[in-house]
C-alpha cells in the first residue's frame, strides 16, 4: 500500500489564537498575543495522536458516506468540487452549491507574518501501473517508444518514415558517434563535422550545421515558442541558452526543431481555418494527407528521429543525468502538449509528463536547483503539469518543498512561487475529502493563508497601471453584470502571476469543504467575482495580446468560466476564451464545447 503523507502542518496554539486564526507562540501560561491584548489564554488538552489530513491523491470518494450520520445538511456542509467535473465529482448546479469559508479573512498582521511560509509536507504519488517507484530515464524512453510505435503502426502510410520503426524499441549499446546515416530527406540527418568527445559521446564537439528548412523551424522556435516557456524566466534560458546547447546535441536539436515545426503547423491550421477538420493521431500534431503540409510532416519526422536518438544514447549514464536530456524531455512534452490542440485526448501527454517528473527527480532538478537551466526547465515542466492535472483531475506531481522563505524572494522569485502554490491547490482539489473532513477544512485554510501571504508580500510592480476612467465607467466588481475592464500589469510575468493567483484561489473556493452559512456564502461569491473580473481584465489588456500571456490567460479564464451562472455572463466569457484561444492556439477548440456542456446548455 502507498505510504501516507504527513499532511499539512497544523496549529497547536491556544484556543483564542486558533479562533482568531493568528499565529501563536504557545507560551505558557499565557501566549504573547493574548497577553498583549489582555485576552484570556486557554489551551486545549493535547490528544495522543494529532489530526492530520490524508495523503493527497485522485481517488473518487463519497463525502456524505465518510461523514456518516453526523453529516450536516446540504446547506451546512458542502464539498467544493462542484461545477468542475474534471476535478473528481459529478457536476451540480454552480453557484447554488458553492462551498464557503470563514467570513472574516485572516488577520495578516499576526497570522501571516512576513517570515512565515506554510509549506506542505512531501507526498508519495501513485503514477499508475505503468510507472514503478524505480521509474527512470530508460523506462521513460520505453514509454515514449511504445506510444510512438502504436501511433505509427495505426497510420495507413506508416512506411513513409526514413528509418525502421522497430529500431525505436531496440535496446542498443551506446554508440561511439552520434552521426546519423544520411539520405536525401532534409530531415533524415544533420551535418556533424566531428566525432563526439570522449567525456560526452552523446554530444558533438563542433556546432551542428542547419539546413535551410531546418533554420526556418529553428527561428520559429526561438521567436514564437521559447517566449512561452520563458515567460517567468528573466534570463530567458529557452531562447538564449537552449538553442546553443542544441547545436552540440543531435537529439535536443531534433526535438527543438520538432516543436518549432509543430507550432508553425498550428499557426497555418488556424490561418486556413481547418484545425477542426484535420486528421490527427493521439497526442501528436495533427497528421494531414496533404503533401503540402510541410511543417506538420517535418514535425512528425523530427519527433520520431528524436526518439531514435534517445534509443541509441539513453544507455550512457552521463547522458541520463545531463542538462541535455532534461531539456529534451521538456521539448517532447511541449511537442505533445501542442499536439493536443488537434486532439483533446490528454492521455499520452499526461503519462509522459509523469515520466518527465522522474527524469528531473533522477537529475535532482527543482525550482531551487543551483543550476539556473535546471530551475528554468523545472518551472516550465510544472506549468504544463498544473494544466494537465487540472484537466484530468489528478494531483500535480511536484514533491518539491521550497526552502527559501517568501519574504526573502525577489519579485521574480515571487512570480514563480505562485506557480508552486497553484500546483498545491490543484493537488488539494484532486484529494478525496474522506474521513477527517475537519482536517481537510484546516488544510484548505492553510493553502488560503499561503495565497494571502504571497499576495501581502507583492511589490508595486504586481499592481495595475493606473488609468483614468470616464464618469460613466463602473468598477468591474461593483455589480455582477458589469463587464470586466482591461487591466494592465507590467511586466507580463507579473500579470501572469496575478492571474495564476486568482486561478489558484478559484480552485480553492470551489474545492474546500465547508460548514456553510449565509455570510460565508456571500464572502465566497464576492471573492469569485473579484477573481473572475481580474483574470478577464488582464486578458483583455492590449499588452496581453501575445502567445506567452495568452497561454496563461486561457487556463485562468477557463477556471473562471466554471463560475459563470447566467447565460449573459457565460456568453461574455466564452467570447473572451475564443479570442484568447486564437492567440494561444492551445488547447483544442473542443474544450469550449465541453465548457458549454458543463453549463448545461448553450449560452446566448
Amino acid at each position: 500500500m502507498p505510504s501516507k503523507s504527513r499532511g499539512l502542518r497544523t496549529s497547536t496554539g491556544c484556543l483564542t489564537c486558533r479562533k482568531r486564526k493568528v499565529k501563536c507562540d504557545e507560551s505558557h501560561p499565557s501566549c504573547r498575543n493574548c497577553e498583549r491584548v489582555q485576552r484570556d489564554c486557554v489551551y486545549a488538552e493535547r490528544t495522543p495522536t494529532p489530526r492530520r489530513p490524508r495523503a493527497l491523491s485522485a481517488r473518487d470518494v463519497d463525502v456524505t458516506a465518510a461523514l456518516g450520520d453526523s453529516a450536516p445538511s446540504n446547506n451546512e456542509t458542502e464539498l467544493g468540487s462542484v461545477g468542475i467535473p474534471t476535478l473528481g465529482s459529478e457536476p451540480v448546479e454552480p453557484l447554488q452549491s458553492w462551498p464557503s469559508f470563514p467570513a472574516e479573512p485572516p488577520e495578516l498582521t499576526e497570522s501571516i507574518l512576513p517570515n512565515d511560509d506554510f509549506f506542505l509536507d512531501d507526498s508519495l504519488f501513485t503514477f499508475g501501473e505503468s510507472l514503478a517507484p524505480n521509474f527512470g530515464p530508460v523506462e521513460w524512453y520505453d514509454l515514449l517508444a511504445e506510444d510512438a510505435i502504436n501511433s505509427m503502426q495505426g497510420q495507413t502510410n506508416s512506411n513513409r518514415w526514413n528509418f525502421d520503426i522497430a529500431s525505436l524499441s531496440r535496446r542498443q549499446s551506446p554508440r561511439q558517434s552520434v552521426a546519423l546515416a544520411g539520405d536525401d530527406d532534409p530531415f533524415g540527418s544533420v551535418n556533424v563535422h566531428t566525432v563526439a568527445i570522449a567525456e560526452q559521446p552523446w554530444n558533438t564537439e563542433a556546432r551542428i550545421e542547419l539546413k535551410r528548412l531546418e533554420l526556418t523551424y529553428f527561428e520559429h522556435y526561438v521567436s514564437e515558442v521559447a517566449p512561452i516557456l520563458d515567460l517567468f524566466d528573466p534570463a530567458k534560458h529557452f531562447a538564449n541558452v537552449v538553442p546553443h546547447l542544441a547545436l552540440h546535441n543531435v537529439g535536443l536539436l531534433k526535438s527543438l526543431l520538432a516543436v518549432g515545426a509543430c507550432h508553425m503547423a498550428l499557426s497555418q491550421d488556424q490561418d486556413v481555418g481547418n484545425e477542426a477538420t484535420s486528421q490527427v493521431q493521439p497526442d501528436t500534431p495533427a497528421s494531414s494527407s496533404s503533401a503540402s503540409s510541410t511543417p506538420r510532416r517535418a514535425a512528425e519526422q523530427l519527433y520520431y528521429e528524436t526518439l531514435q536518438y534517445l534509443s541509441q544514447n539513453i544507455w550512457h549514464q552521463s547522458y541520463t543525468n545531463s542538462r541535455e536530456i532534461l531539456v529534451t524531455a521538456t521539448m517532447i512534452s511541449t511537442y505533445e502538449m501542442f499536439g493536443t490542440a488537434g486532439n483533446p485526448d490528454h492521455s499520452n501527454w499526461d503519462r509522459h509528463l509523469r515520466g518527465a517528473f522522474w527524469i528531473q527527480k533522477n537529475a535532482g532538478a527543482s525550482g531551487e536547483s543551483p543550476d539556473s537551466l535546471q530551475r528554468a526547465v523545472w518551472w516550465a515542466w510544472l506549468r504544463q503539469d498544473i494544466w494537465a492535472a487540472f484537466r484530468t483531475g489528478r494531483p500535480a506531481l511536484t514533491i518539491h518543498q521550497p526552502k527559501v522563505p517568501m519574504v526573502e524572494l525577489t519579485s521574480e522569485g515571487l512570480a514563480t512561487r505562485i506557480i508552486y502554490i497553484a500546483a498545491k491547490c490543484v493537488q488539494f482539489a484532486a484529494a478525496p475529502k474522506q474521513g477527517d473532513i475537519a482536517g481537510y477544512i484546516e488544510a484548505g485554510e492553510t493553502l488560503l493563508r499561503m495565497l494571502d501571504a504571497w499576495k501581502s508580500l507583492l511589490p508595486s510592480s504586481f499592481e495595475p497601471i493606473p488609468v483614468e476612467t470616464g464618469p460613466t465607467a463602473s468598477s468591474p466588481s461593483s455589480t455582477l453584470e458589469a463587464k470586466p475592464t482591461p487591466v494592465w500589469i507590467h511586466p507580463p510575468a507579473h500579470a501572469a502571476a496575478i492571474q495564476t493567483y486568482h486561478f489558484a484561489r478559484i480552485i480553492m473556493i470551489l474545492n474546500q469543504p465547508t460548514t456553510g452559512g449565509l455570510n460565508t456564502y456571500q464572502t465566497r461569491f464576492k471573492l469569485l467575482r473579484e477573481s473572475t473580473s481580474t483574470i478577464c481584465g488582464i486578458a483583455l489588456a492590449q499588452q496581453s495580446q501575445n502567445s506567452p500571456s495568452a497561454f496563461v490567460s486561457f487556463q485562468a479564464i477557463y477556471a473562471a468560466a466554471l463560475c459563470m451562472e447566467t447565460p449573459d455572463r457565460q456568453a461574455e466569457i466564452l467570447e473572451i476564451l475564443r479570442s484568447v484561444l486564437s492567440i494561444s492556439k492551445f488547447p483544442s477548440v473542443s474544450i469550449l464545447d465541453e465548457l458549454v456542456n458543463v453549463w448545461g446548455g448553450k449560452p446566448n
